[in-house]
């Protein structure tokens, strides 16, 4: 006997992107939907990752071209007719996960959810120094970029240019630390601290 076998071709997955992926806050933020059903009949946005009335941001129905609120919603989203949502002034209290539900023309539902994490702005950093008066040939100067910030990293310049490689001049493991050691008159100029 002779078997036919029909495998229906594959769909690529719903997916949700964070743009930007890495949100400071006070940006704004999209979530978009990517590989979503075609015809869908609406979609829905969730705070957390589970589908509960409670956590409904906001929902549109494509036949009718409305959107609703839902008690999750703060006044900073807006709901797009392709399904996008935006997010504007993000704050800490942001960060989490977001789930979409998209019902399609045949009453059956697809969700996925997506991460977003907000970033605090950092403080600007101040440089201090522990000799503002140092003597030629004979003292160092250990400059200390800003408060100490977690996960955050450290870049210098000295003027307007980044660190010459030099034997005096040491940066500290975390890069927040540049040690001049017997400063010369050569390593007067701007230094700047970038976190």
């Amino acid at each position: 006997s002779f078997f036919t076998f029909w495998t229906p071709p594959t769909t690529a997955q719903l997916t949700i992107e964070t743009v930007p992926p890495l949100a400071a806050e006070g940006s704004d933020v999209l979530l978009l939907a990517h590989n979503m059903t075609e015809n869908p009949l609406g979609y829905a946005w969730y705070t957390g990752e589970r589908v509960e009335n409670s956590q409904l941001i906001a929902s549109y129905r494509i036949a009718t071209n409305v959107t609703t609120k839902g008690p999750a919603h703060s006044g900073r989203e807006t709901l797009y007719p392709n399904g996008t949502l935006l997010i504007q002034h993000v704050n800490q209290k942001d960060t989490g996960s977001y789930t979409l539900l998209i019902t399609r023309d045949d009453l059956q539902t697809e969700r996925q959810t997506g991460h977003l994490h907000v970033h605090p702005v950092l403080p600007t950093p101040v440089i201090t120094s522990n000799n503002s008066n140092p003597w030629e040939h004979e003292d160092t100067v250990v400059l200390t970029c800003g408060s100490e910030t977690q996960n955050t990293s450290y870049i210098w310049w000295i003027n307007n240019q980044s660190l010459p490689n030099s034997t005096r001049l040491e940066l500290s493991e975390d890069k927040r630390t540049l040690t001049v050691f017997n400063v010369t008159r050569n390593d007067t100029g701007p230094y700047v601290c970038e976190a």
